[in-house]
């Protein structure tokens, strides 16, 4: 299992103010909440560069990490946007199939990222492209909430959506602010069930 069950989330120092939100495509995320983003084209992979650049651009502290089958699409988006990595303060971190390693990494550079300056929010996107299959996904992302619980920021996962069914991809509505599916689906969620939760539930039988 990668949930951390060590208490880490009672050592953050951060204190999450939710009347604070980002603007993440157009929606309003509260500071705390986590968005899924499930893409099936190369411009669909990309939409969501313009959240981290609105960050960098207001000094917070932002994190890309990527994995190797995802890292050439962004970096082209940014070429694109006329932006390069190195001109902004954007902390990269790379996605490998050590997941437990990844999410510490991942969790190590968004502190990293608010501490900058004292910075108040952050925001986090993660493209794991096509590395996680159906099943390991809700524990995935179990794991990313829980290793980033407590810190002011919005985190974006996004996945290559042609690796997963409908079933598993609407399951994710139930655990998120704010799901993304191509160009053709966007829901919130205000009330969402947070992702560590929802897998200790699942693990257990409690799958609704």
């Amino acid at each position: 299992m990668l949930l951390a069950s060590d208490g880490r989330v009672g050592r953050h120092t951060s204190v999450i103010r939710q009347e604070q939100s980002i603007d993440v495509n157009g929606y309003s995320v509260p500071v705390g909440g986590c968005v899924i983003h499930f893409y099936y084209t190369k411009v669909e992979q990309q939409r969501l560069l313009g959240f981290l650049l609105e960050g960098a651009a207001r000094r917070e502290g932002v994190v890309m990490a990527c994995a190797e089958n995802a890292s050439e699409a962004l970096s082209d988006g940014l070429e694109m946007l006329g932006v390069r990595r190195s001109e902004h303060e954007i902390i990269q971190v790379e996605i490998t199939s050590n997941t437990r390693a990844s999410i510490d990494a991942i969790a190590a550079a968004a502190k990293d990222a608010l501490g900058r300056g004292h910075r108040y929010c952050g925001r986090v996107l993660c493209d794991f492209g096509s590395i996680i299959g159906q099943e390991a996904i809700v524990e995935l992302e179990g794991s990313l909430n829980s290793a980033l619980a407590g810190l002011n920021l919005v985190s974006v996962t996004q996945y290559d959506g042609r690796g997963f069914g409908a079933p598993i991809t609407i399951e994710q509505f139930q655990t998120h602010a704010l799901a993304i599916v191509g160009n053709a689906f966007f829901r919130e969620n205000r009330h969402y069930t947070p992702p560590e939760a929802y897998f200790r539930k699942r693990a257990v039988g409690g799958r609704k």
